[in-house]
């Protein structure tokens, strides 16, 4: 499943490549580091207005599956999960990539937007699903996990062209920081149901935090 998602993201970039022509005059050095940092610094925004909507749905998702949530808070809590996730799907998408930088790492910002808008966008449909009677614990569980590989495809790429620009040093504290190292563990399952799976956070860390552990029925 996780072979055939990555090979899926490969597949888009190679044809949004084959798509561009780059006619703009090459980037100097300062103006490669600045167009990453930039790119950085929206990712890590993106990430931010993620949190609050993600820690309320986690909040109430486990209220409900307690009995101490109505449906229709836990019904308003998927809308606007779902309302977020699909926000900021959209925003990465029109996030520009300057046609001026060298070309691995147009390449790389390029792999890590198509990561992190399918990340999102898979967040969006599971939140649905965490409620929903058509849809099992294992199915459940197994779009969280679609959603882990795509956020993490998307850091590292993003990390390889913070290399490439010179902002960080390859194995640096910064890298291990973004892909989300040390930052604890959340079990995946639905409501009602006795299945677990413990899997690392997928979130964008910008900066070190000690995590806890979390409800069962928390989407990451």
């Amino acid at each position: 499943m996780r072979q055939a998602l990555l090979a899926v993201l490969l597949m888009m970039v190679g044809i949004l490549s084959a798509c561009s022509n780059n006619n703009s005059a090459p980037a100097s050095h300062e103006e490669v580091q600045e167009n990453v940092q930039n790119f950085y610094n929206e990712m890590s925004k993106f990430d931010e207005m993620g949190k609050s909507s993600l820690e309320a749905f986690n909040t109430t998702l486990t209220s409900y599956s307690t009995g101490k949530a109505s449906d229709n808070e836990m019904e308003k809590a998927v809308d606007e999960f779902q309302d977020t996730a699909s926000d900021i799907a959209d925003e990465v998408k029109d996030v520009k990539i300057s046609k001026s930088l060298p070309e691995n790492i147009q390449k790389l910002l390029k792999e890590s937007v198509i990561a992190f808008q399918s990340a999102y966008s898979i967040k969006e449909k599971a939140s649905k699903s965490a409620v929903s009677p058509d849809v099992t614990a294992e199915e459940f569980q197994d779009m969280n996990q679609q959603a882990d590989v795509a956020m993490l495809y998307g850091i590292s790429k993003l990390n390889e062209a913070r290399v490439a620009a010179g902002l960080i040093e390859p194995g640096s504290a910064a890298t291990d920081t973004l892909a989300g190292a040390g930052t604890g563990t959340a079990a995946d399952s639905k409501p009602g149901t006795d299945s677990q799976a413990n899997t690392g956070t997928t979130d964008i860390q910008v900066h070190p935090q000690t995590g806890k552990g979390t409800s069962v029925t928390e989407i990451k």
